[in-house]
């Protein structure tokens, strides 16, 4: 296989470019340690905020925790069957309501999706009220 037949066909997942590299650098440097531990303070806020939300509010929902990413997977597949809902339907919903989340096929969840938790917590908690209020009905 050539170079370039090769590129197209990979995930392009732990692929870096300048602007990575230098983001890395800066958070991993003496100078980007504050931001970094904020950054950290964040992700753990919004994680906890989030699990305690979905278990308390989604039955059928479960989740598995990022350990060292800022990516929550939601396995839904008792929801979807209690509820009659496609996972399809379920990401239409909550793109249509303004959460943008991944299916979770990539990741050999069939019924799962991939949710970003590396916002402001303001915006998780927003994000969470979306969920209940016309996603998860």
């Amino acid at each position: 296989m050539d170079r370039l037949s090769w590129q197209s066909c990979t995930s392009h997942y732990n692929d870096m470019n300048v602007l990575t590299m230098h983001a890395l650098i800066g958070a991993y440097s003496e100078q980007g340690r504050i931001w970094l531990d904020e950054l950290k303070q964040v992700l753990e806020e919004n994680i906890t905020y989030t699990t305690h939300f979905i278990h308390q509010n989604f039955e059928g929902v479960r989740l598995v925790k990022p350990q060292g990413t800022f990516v929550m997977l939601l396995e839904c597949s008792q929801w979807c069957q209690k509820h009659g809902v496609a996972i399809e339907e379920v990401l239409l919903r909550g793109v249509e309501a303004g959460v943008i989340w991944r299916d979770g096929k990539a990741f050999n969840v069939p019924c799962g999706i991939r949710m970003n938790v590396g916002i402001p917590f303001a915006k998780m908690k927003e994000v969470c009220e979306r969920l209940l209020k016309y996603v998860f009905i």
